[in-house]
């Protein structure tokens, strides 16, 4: 069933009959994060970069359609985000010194492909 789409069919249902969940994660600045989206829309509101970040991502319990949501925002220095493992669009975004970013991907069923990216004071 991983790789059913999520398509809305009642109040907090999909087409499985699968709850439809959202959840907030709030993980310190890491040089390397690991992440693991749980439902299908899932924000992660990173610490403050105080250095370069690559993210990585487990994609076990996605389904296709599963949104992803990052905030992440800069200290007083440019920083510079990779979205390594599990991303298609591997690439990097950079947060302007004391400036936010969000940045949205949706789950294709392999991989979290980046559809946006928004830099915002």
């Amino acid at each position: 069933m991983p790789n059913t789409p999520r398509v809305v069919t009642g109040a907090n249902q999909d087409t499985t009959g699968r709850v439809i969940t959202q959840d907030y994660k709030a993980p310190a600045y890491s040089a390397t994060l690991a992440i693991v989206p749980t439902a299908q829309f899932t924000t992660f509101n990173v610490g403050q970069l105080t250095g370069a970040m690559t993210v990585n991502a487990t994609v076990t319990n996605m389904y296709i359609g599963d949104e992803v949501t990052f905030l992440v925002a800069a200290d007083g220095t440019n920083r510079i985000v990779t979205f390594g493992t599990n991303f298609l669009s591997s690439g990097t975004v950079t947060v302007t010194a004391a400036k936010t970013a969000t940045v949205k991907g949706v789950f294709d069923g392999t991989n979290i492909r980046i559809c946006s990216r928004e830099i915002t004071a």
